[in-house]
Formats: C-alpha cells, sequence, structure tokens
C-alpha cells in the first residue's frame, strides 16, 4: 500500500501544470476566456500604419552661397565645416554636397548617440566659424525628419492670387486648430513682396 501511495503521488508531480489543469477544467477555461478576450482587446487597439516610424538620425546642414561656384562652395564653406565638425563625439560619416550658390552636409550618427546633445554640438561649432565669404548665407542646422503625407487638399476658383493666399491661410490656421495634426504645408503659392513706387 505504502509503495503505490508513493508511486501515485510521485505521478502527480510529474505531471505538473498540464496534469492541474486537466483536473481543474474550471480554472483552464477562465484562463482561455481571458486570453481570449485580452487577445481581441489588443488587435482593436494596435496602431496601423502605411509607413512605421523610424528615427533617420542624421543631422543636415545646408548654406546658401549666393552666385558661387561649386568650387567656391566647396573650398570658402563646406572645407571649414567639415574640418570643424568631424571630431565631434557620436559622428560617424560625414558627406558634403557642393552645387551652384548651395552647399549641404548631411552628418550621420553613431547608434545610440543622442541626436539633440550632437544637433547642438554642431550647430556651436559652426555658428564658431568665422572664415565664411560675407556672400554666403547663415548656416541652417536641423535634425532631419521623415514627413508622412496625409492628405493634400487643393484650392481653385475664378478668384485673385490675394484672395486665394488670404483664403488658404484661413484653411491653414483652422486645421492647426485640430489636436491631431501637427503640420500643414502651403505649397505653390509666392512668398509675399512689399512693392514701394515713388
Amino acid at each position: 500500500m505504502q509503495d503505490s501511495d508513493q508511486k501515485s503521488s510521485g505521478h502527480k508531480l510529474q505531471g505538473g501544470s498540464i496534469a492541474w489543469m486537466a483536473g481543474n477544467s474550471v480554472a483552464a477555461n477562465l484562463m482561455m476566456a481571458v486570453l481570449l478576450i485580452g487577445g481581441l482587446f489588443m488587435g482593436f487597439n494596435i496602431k496601423q500604419e502605411v509607413f512605421p516610424e523610424f528615427s533617420l538620425d542624421r543631422v543636415n546642414i545646408s548654406v546658401a552661397y549666393p552666385g558661387a561656384s561649386p568650387e567656391e562652395v566647396e573650398t570658402g564653406i563646406l572645407l571649414s565645416i567639415e574640418e570643424a565638425i568631424q571630431d565631434l563625439e557620436g559622428v560617424d560619416e560625414i558627406t558634403a554636397t557642393a552645387n551652384e550658390g548651395f552647399g549641404s552636409i548631411s552628418v550621420e550618427t553613431m547608434e545610440g548617440t543622442n541626436i539633440n546633445r550632437l544637433w547642438q554640438e554642431i550647430k556651436s561649432e559652426v555658428d564658431r566659424i568665422g572664415t565664411f565669404p560675407q556672400e554666403a548665407e547663415e548656416p541652417q542646422v536641423s535634425i532631419a525628419a521623415r514627413k508622412r503625407e496625409v492628405l493634400k487638399l487643393a484650392l481653385y476658383g475664378d478668384a485673385s492670387e490675394t484672395t486665394m493666399r488670404s483664403l488658404a491661410d484661413r484653411i491653414q490656421d483652422k486645421l492647426l486648430m485640430d489636436e491631431g495634426i501637427t503640420q500643414v504645408e502651403l505649397d505653390g503659392v509666392r512668398d509675399r513682396e512689399i512693392q514701394i513706387e515713388i
């Protein structure tokens, strides 16, 4: 008798959680119901996107130099910026592009680098450079951002450009009042100018 009792108790210990679930069907059914309800709840709340969010981890520097050739942009602007920022901690790769009247630099960061801190360091180093040509405009330093277009709204009608522009401005202001909209850009409009005739 004792041997058979010991064998049966040992058999119960070997079964573990599966044997316990088989012996307690109510608990197993409750657990299954909780998992199903939780799965359905999470399934309806999963964020669905066409393009997933990701970080570009890149700082862009752009400088306008009106009337300059690509060679002048490279020697007068880009080489000075590259020399100033190449030894900063967190910089992985620097890519410079010289165009007619414009130069740009893209700085890729190392993995794990604080992009905001590096942006501030790059901006301060670029602001310290005093050898830019007088005709060059102030450098623009920005963190690369990916913008996702959700909706495009076209305005048309038999009205003057000034009227259409003021209407577009009003629509832009109304859209920005919505908490779910973070950015609205006007496209295809000219900058306003003031003309003085004597």
